[in-house]
């Protein structure tokens, strides 16, 4: 359910008729002071839980125009259909209308008090007033263990003077009427020990359950730290491995990799200048045809110049021995030539082995280090050098989160001393539950119970004074607890959340987890991470852990951290409860106590909550709007 629009006209300080539209979501409402912010709260809580009361209703009228004092809301309920409720506080009326789409207009279903607070209640159900105004309604005093100050002083001084008579019925009220009262405030008084005693029982289980959690991780932690050393111990090896080792890895393998590219080039050149030099023959002068043909020539010049004499031989004889020469010659060259073009190529090919042998040295000289380092670590390759590298690095740092995190765990316990505290506690926790077992027969629904005492006081209350509602006005059913005893703080973050936990139906032991969850997170951020942790005690107070590890009671915090403290809390609470009971979450100007930038962070952390319920915050400080925000008026 969610909120659409709110009315007023001749309510308190609204002398002509306003209305604010809402959404869905976050909606930021502008208003300086005394301009209608709690007027506003109060008169929604007035018109979801319409009740023919008068000291719930003469709050509102208008002391200016106290003959036209009206409020109307529109809801969105979560049957998909839109109701309004009109409620006229001067004369004490009331109707109920549903919006008929097909006409477009609102089609009256109730104008009796007693239908009308039936069905409303029917779109809350399970929530009285005074739970949704203790849960769903933060005001700037919602923490400070006071009750509210809106309605209380007014009403407790509406008839000064006038006190009942032990012994005697009230002026205008039959005895029998005063018995019947007295019967139903003895009901309510031992319904009301009966759900105390449901609290300190639920509250001593979760502390106890707190103390076997913690027994539990001790445990999961020594028996994790001892395969951490061990795999540690595995990987001993490793601690003489520099720091940079990643980055020598990444030079090595890229080195490779250039070598394999250069070596691969070197082979490829080495075997085509070897095809190539094999494609030329070694050649010998003496197998030349060129060469044999000389020899010839001149041999045959000589045997005809000698031994043949032949007419002109003396002409042929130097012509053949020239020829032959020249033969010779010739045969000489074709066969050097070969041989050198055969040896360049060697050459050559000799030059590029080098090259490659040199590649393959530099290689191996830059790689030394790792190679040293693999050789230690019975690694087989750089891959699975870095591997080991990193799993031991990643071993170390969890095995020192793993330490720091049971030394925060423990504080200054230890695990007997938490033992013994188990033990206590687990005893403790019997008796509470004798106890409240011994009590279970007196719960009963108060909210029925105190809807009867209000009906009876509303009957005979006699006219001009209100000697009913002198401690009800209209916040009473909605305002904080009186204060309590524990902290002097007023307030039960344990009770609260077990009254959610019966409204959404999650169990204690789910909803207490996730409302510390939500609350830690809130906290880390509006104080910017000065405070890390905070965790609900036994007697429902918040205990708070900052960075260092130090605990702080609720008590011993500054007046504007508990503020904040509490508003995690109860943000959280709501946040926790959101997917069960999607209800509208208002905030009366909270902020006061908090600085600009812790402002700033609640704002911020409320726009985050409005994305799973709907959050009206009314406020006067207009800076902490958002950039491409609408901020709604009351106009």
């Amino acid at each position: 359910m969610f909120l659409v629009e709110l009315v007023l006209q001749g309510i308190r300080g609204f002398q002509q008729l306003s209305r604010v539209r809402f959404q869905g979501g976050f909606n930021f409402v502008a208003a300086g002071n005394e301009a209608g912010k709690t007027t506003s709260v109060d008169t929604i809580i007035r018109l979801l839980y319409p009740v023919n009361q008068p000291g719930k209703m003469e709050s509102l009228v208008s002391r200016v125009v106290p003959e036209a004092s009206r409020g109307a809301l529109v809801v969105y309920s979560d049957d998909g259909s839109y109701y309004r409720v009109i409620q006229d506080f001067s004369k004490r009326a009331v109707n109920l209308s549903k919006y008929n789409p097909a006409t477009k207009e609102f089609t009256l279903m109730h104008k009796d008090w007693e239908t009308t607070a039936q069905f409303m209640a029917g779109l809350l159900p399970g929530i009285s007033e005074e739970d949704y105004g203790r849960l769903f309604v933060f005001r700037r005093e919602s923490c400070s263990g006071l009750p509210s100050a809106d309605m209380h002083g007014a009403a407790s001084s509406a008839a000064p003077g006038v006190k009942e008579r032990p012994g005697s019925a009230p002026a205008g009220r039959p005895s029998g009427q005063s018995a019947r009262l007295a019967e139903l405030r003895e009901t309510l008084r031992k319904a009301e020990e009966a759900a105390d005693a449901e609290y300190k029982f639920d509250a001593a289980k979760i502390r106890l359950g707190e103390i076997a959690k913690k027994l539990e991780g001790i445990e999961e932690g020594r028996r994790r730290t001892e395969e951490l050393e061990a795999q540690i111990e595995e990987l001993k090896s490793c601690e003489i491995l520099p720091e940079n080792l990643t980055d020598l890895i990444s030079e090595h393998e890229q080195e490779q990799s250039q070598k394999m590219v250069k070596t691969d080039e070197l082979d490829q050149d080495i075997e085509s200048l070897t095809m190539q030099r094999n494609a030329i023959p070694q050649e010998n002068m003496v197998t030349d045809k060129l060469f044999i043909a000389g020899v010839v020539v001149g041999g045959l010049a000589l045997i005809t110049g000698l031994f043949v004499p032949l007419e002109g031989s003396d002409i042929y004889f130097p012509i053949g021995m020239l020829s032959s020469l020249l033969l010779i010659a010739a045969g000489w060259y074709n066969s050097s030539r070969k041989n050198a073009q055969r040896k360049a190529v060697q050459k050559e090919i000799d030059v590029l082995v080098k090259e490659r042998a040199d590649v393959e040295k530099k290689f191996q000289d830059s790689g030394a280090a790792i190679m040293k380092y693999m050789q230690s670590t019975g690694a087989t390759s750089a891959a699975e050098l870095r591997e080991k590298a990193e799993n031991y690095r990643y071993f170390q740092n969890l095995h020192h989160d793993l330490r720091e995190q049971q030394r925060l765990m423990m504080g200054e316990l230890n695990v007997e001393d938490l033992q013994t505290e188990y033990a206590k506690q687990q005893a403790e926790t019997e008796v509470l539950d004798k106890a409240a077992k011994a009590l279970a027969h007196n719960a009963v629904d108060t909210y029925s119970v105190r809807q009867e005492i209000d009906r009876i006081e509303s009957e005979h209350a006699p006219a001009g004074q209100d000697f009913g509602f002198s401690g009800f006005g209209m916040g009473a059913d909605f305002a904080p607890p009186p204060p309590q005893p524990a902290g002097g703080s007023g307030m039960n973050v344990l009770a609260d959340i077990a009254m959610a936990s019966r409204m959404s139906g999650i169990e204690m032991e789910t909803l207490v987890p996730a409302v510390e969850s939500a609350a830690q997170r809130n906290l880390s951020g509006l104080s910017a991470g000065k405070y890390i942790k905070v965790e609900v005690g036994p007697d429902g107070l918040p205990v708070v852990h900052d960075r260092s590890g130090s605990k702080f009671a609720y008590g011993t915090l500054s007046h504007g951290t508990r503020e904040m403290v509490f508003f995690c809390l109860r943000a959280g609470l709501v946040e926790a409860i959101a997917g069960k009971r999607r209800l509208p979450f208002l905030l009366d100007d909270p902020f006061a106590a908090l600085d600009g930038a812790r402002q700033q962070a609640a704002c911020q952390l409320l726009r985050v909550l409005g994305a799973k319920t709907q959050v009206i915050l009314f406020t006067s400080n207009t800076a902490l709007k958002a950039p491409n925000e609408t901020a709604l008026e009351i106009k």
